[in-house]
This record gives C-alpha cells, sequence and structure tokens, in this order.
C-alpha cells in the first residue's frame, strides 16, 4: 500500500501531446475549430488513460471516429466559401455607400409653408421634383439653366404615379429668395420676388431651395425630395462607369449639334455623346415629355451601372463613380437608389402609365407664347388638375388628353420636295406615294445625281418634321442646312439593293 497523499505519476508520454506540455496555439484550435475529427482527436490525446484503455471504436462509428481526408477537405472548403461570400457581401456594400455618398446633399424641401393646399388629403404622399440642367450646347453658354422639370408624384397607399412636366419658359410670380451659388453649394442675400417671369429663373437667381417654392406655390403640393442632373457633368459621370447603352425609339436630331443619333433602338454613348443626347432640343421628339425621357435614361443607365454588382465589386469602380456623380447630381430627401428607380420610371413614362411607371403630363399652358416670351398658364384646367392630385381624384380629360397625340405623325401640311437618286423608273414615284399616305404634301420631284442611301436635307426651321421624316425612312441619313430656310428635301437613294421605301416606321420598343 502507498503511503498517504502521494499522488499518481503522469502517464508516460503525456507531457509530449503538444511539445514540452505546451498548451495548443490558438491557430491550430482554429483549424480545430473547423475539424471537428480534429477536436476529436485532440481531446483524445488529452485523457489520462491509455489508448488500449478500451476497445477501438468501428470505422466510422461514435463520436471519436476520424473523417476521411476527403470529407476534411470537403469541410475545409465550405469554410473557405463562407468566409469568401461574407467578405465579397462586405465589400459591395462598402462600394454601394461610397457610391451614395457620391451624391452632393444640398438644402432644398420646404414642406410646412403657407403655400401647401390640402394638407391632411395629402399626408403620406411622396413628391419629387427632378430638374434637368442644360449643359453648354455647341460652346455657346444658354441664359437660363433649367431644361426640363418634373414632379414625380406617388399617392400615399399607392395609385397612379404621375409625372408632370413644367416647362422653363412658364411664366410664373417668382418670392423672394435667397441667391444661389453653385460653385459652393450655398445661399447668399435675399433676392427680392419678381412677377412675370420665367420658370427657369427661379433656379438661375435661387437654386433648388427657390425652385422648389415656386413649385410649391404654382401647385400647393408640398415636394419631400428634390435632384437636379446637371448635364454639364454628364460627360465625366458616363465616362466614369466606361460608357453606357440607351435605347431610343426614332433618330435623334439638333438644329445645332445635327444629327445625334441616326439609328434607333440600343445605342452605346461615351460621356460627350451621352450630353448630346440628353440636351437634344431638335427631333421628331423634341417635346420637353421626350427630353425628359432622354436625359433620364442617360442618368438611369449611368447610376444603373455604378450600382451594379460587377462594378461594386471592381476595385476603384465605386470611387471612380462617386466622383461622376458628385459633378452631376444634388439632391435633398432623396438616396442614389431612389434616385435610380425614377429615372428608369421616368425613361419609360408615357401616355399609358402603370404601377410602375407614371403617367407623363404637361402643365397647362397656352399654345403660344406671349409678348414676353412666356407661355401663361391655364389657369381653370391647372387648378384642376392640381386639385384632383392633392386630393387624389380622377384626373381631369382635359389634363389626359394632350398626352395621347402622337408625336411621330406628320404635322398637317409638311411639304416635303424629293429628288430621284436612284437611276430607277418610277421608284421616287412609289415613295411619294407612300409619303402622301402617311400624311405629307409632295412638293416638287426632280432628278439628281446617283445616291446610294436616303438623304433628308433640312433648315433649322424644319428640325421637327426632318426627325419624323427620317424615323419614317429606315436608313435615311439627316443633312442639316444651317444657312437655308423652308428647306425639306429627301434625296431618294438606290442603295445596293430596292429603293428605300417610304412605309410607315413603328418606333423601336424601349419599354
Amino acid at each position: 500500500m502507498e503511503p498517504a497523499g502521494t499522488t499518481d505519476a503522469p502517464p508516460s508520454g503525456r507531457t509530449h501531446a503538444h511539445g514540452s506540455g505546451a498548451a495548443p496555439s490558438r491557430a491550430t484550435e482554429a483549424v480545430g475549430a473547423l475539424i471537428p475529427g480534429r477536436r476529436r482527436q485532440d481531446r483524445a490525446g488529452d485523457e489520462s488513460e491509455p489508448a488500449e484503455a478500451g476497445p477501438e471504436p468501428e470505422a466510422g462509428a461514435g463520436a471519436g471516429a476520424s473523417l476521411s481526408p476527403r470529407r476534411r477537405a470537403l469541410r475545409i472548403a465550405a469554410a473557405v466559401t463562407a468566409v469568401l461570400i461574407l467578405a465579397t457581401t462586405a465589400f459591395g456594400f462598402t462600394g454601394r455607400s461610397e457610391v451614395y455618398d457620391g451624391v452632393r446633399t444640398v438644402a432644398a424641401l420646404e414642406p410646412d409653408t403657407d403655400a401647401i393646399l390640402d394638407a391632411s388629403d395629402q399626408a403620406g404622399d411622396r413628391n419629387v421634383l427632378v430638374v434637368g440642367l442644360q449643359a453648354d450646347r455647341a460652346d455657346a453658354p444658354d441664359s437660363a439653366r433649367t431644361d426640363t422639370a418634373v414632379l414625380v408624384h406617388q399617392p400615399a397607399g399607392g395609385g397612379q404615379a404621375v409625372s408632370l412636366s413644367i416647362p422653363a419658359t412658364l411664366e410664373v410670380s417668382r418670392p423672394p429668395c435667397r441667391r444661389w451659388d453653385a460653385a459652393t453649394g450655398t445661399y447668399g442675400e435675399t433676392v427680392p420676388a419678381e412677377s412675370r417671369t420665367a420658370f427657369a429663373t427661379a433656379h438661375d437667381i435661387g437654386g433648388p431651395a427657390c425652385t422648389v417654392g415656386v413649385v410649391q406655390q404654382l401647385t400647393g403640393i408640398p415636394l419631400s425630395g428634390f435632384v437636379a442632373f446637371d448635364l454639364a457633368g454628364a460627360p465625366d459621370l458616363v465616362d466614369s462607369v466606361g460608357g453606357i447603352e440607351v435605347c431610343t425609339e426614332r433618330p435623334v436630331v439638333d438644329p445645332v449639334l445635327g444629327p445625334v443619333v441616326e439609328g434607333t433602338g440600343n445605342v452605346a454613348l461615351d460621356g460627350s455623346a451621352a450630353v448630346r443626347f440628353a440636351s437634344a432640343t431638335g427631333a421628331a421628339d423634341s417635346s420637353p415629355a421626350n427630353r425628359v425621357q432622354r436625359q433620364q435614361r442617360v442618368l438611369g443607365a449611368a447610376l444603373g451601372t455604378a450600382l451594379s454588382t460587377s462594378s461594386l465589386l471592381t476595385p476603384g469602380a465605386p470611387g471612380r463613380a462617386a466622383e461622376g456623380l458628385t459633378g452631376a447630381l444634388v439632391a435633398d430627401g432623396v438616396d442614389a437608389g431612389e434616385i435610380l428607380a425614377i429615372a428608369r420610371g421616368l425613361g419609360r413614362a408615357g401616355a399609358a402609365g402603370d404601377g410602375s411607371t407614371p403617367l407623363h403630363l404637361p402643365v397647362p399652358v397656352s399654345e403660344a407664347p406671349n409678348t414676353r416670351g412666356h407661355l401663361d398658364l391655364e389657369r381653370s384646367d391647372a387648378r384642376s388638375l392640381f386639385s384632383a392630385m392633392r386630393e387624389h381624384e380622377p384626373l381631369p380629360e382635359s389634363a389626359t388628353a394632350p398626352a395621347t397625340r402622337s408625336a411621330t405623325a406628320a404635322a398637317a401640311g409638311t411639304t416635303v420636295d424629293l429628288v430621284d437618286g436612284t437611276g430607277r423608273p418610277g421608284a421616287v414615284e412609289q415613295v411619294a406615294e407612300n409619303l402622301r399616305a402617311r400624311g405629307y404634301e409632295i412638293g416638287a420631284i426632280t432628278a439628281g445625281p446617283p445616291a446610294d442611301r436616303a438623304v433628308v436635307h433640312y433648315s433649322p426651321d424644319n428640325t421637327d418634321a426632318a426627325g419624323a421624316l427620317v424615323g419614317a425612312l429606315p436608313g435615311a441619313r439627316p443633312a442639316p442646312d444651317p444657312t437655308g430656310s423652308g428647306r425639306l428635301e429627301l434625296v431618294v437613294g438606290a442603295g445596293d439593293g430596292a429603293p428605300v421605301q417610304a412605309v410607315p416606321a413603328a418606333d423601336a420598343d424601349c419599354s
């Protein structure tokens, strides 16, 4: 019998289980946590009883069974994959935050003013003013920077969204506004009120806050968001994402810039081409509604690329996009995600609005400008429209009827001269017949030198008519004549096959 108080000696070899009795390293424990079999083996090595104390377990049976090398490798791969997914998610979230931070914030909103009418009826409505600011066109600065302005109205609880287009030349009474410094994004001294001035001057004088104030005064609707897309910054924004692709239903032609986009459907644009596409003011789609569409398609394509998964996971791409956004966008109460959703909605907006695309309506105005060059508000129709929007009532027929008009039909009395460059007897007469069926009047028909394709020559006063004509003739090329007047001439070319046929050409589908 051993004396009382003595202790058993450690089993032989225990002190060498981890090397001179040292505890397992953290790295060893981390690996062990990922490989259960390894942890069981480590614990088995720490038991005071020799391994021979119990019967050897059968392979694959019991908690102490070891994993095969293949299963162990699969578990390691699964753990590594989980870590990579977590890292990728974190990296994408960081990139998204960087892009969001690229949108400059400006003080613009003041919803609690005496200008708001029927406030209780409008609780919960979302109203965002989207402004497009002109770039210098053909190196000639424009006097008024506001080009397009759209109030996007989404009633609380759903319902038909409406985008209300406000013309830059609408005559308004501008309230007192603090002077806006676009370079610093700050406001200065107060500028006195001015009556009978153009809506565009609100932003020129008082920036975002004054523009918001005028719209609230005009409509009685409280604005909860503001976005301004400066086309002068569009080239850098588009180039920062490596160019964009946009869709156009018809060719885009400008009296100053000339042909901007000659084809239809999806077209690739770099920065300089994108700003021309967005700012063109003369074409078959020269109306403000269609300029809004083009501007918002550029913004939506650029911002959509910046927020795409591939861009967010590309090192440096979010930072470059953020720099481009800083020079092109200012906002209040709206983040980049909502700006993208609004841009995509406005890019599709039209007469057939639905739950995802706004119904685009113009503010009721006079057809011709007054002696000051401004458009007068049709007050009775405007009051009915604004009241229906505020109170969630059906929109008046007087407001919705203009939205159903076709932008591609030939204007009554549009006359086009024809030049036969086909060298084929009867070819130009067939074109003339098809044009008459489309609503055109045919002027002089003369013979000309051979031409391989159709060409539309036009003077600045016929820019819109030329755009519609080019859209009716697939393959036709617009050719502006900046010094001419009253010229709209179609040269019918033979090409390599049959002559160009003036059949009604459906617009490209950009929905």
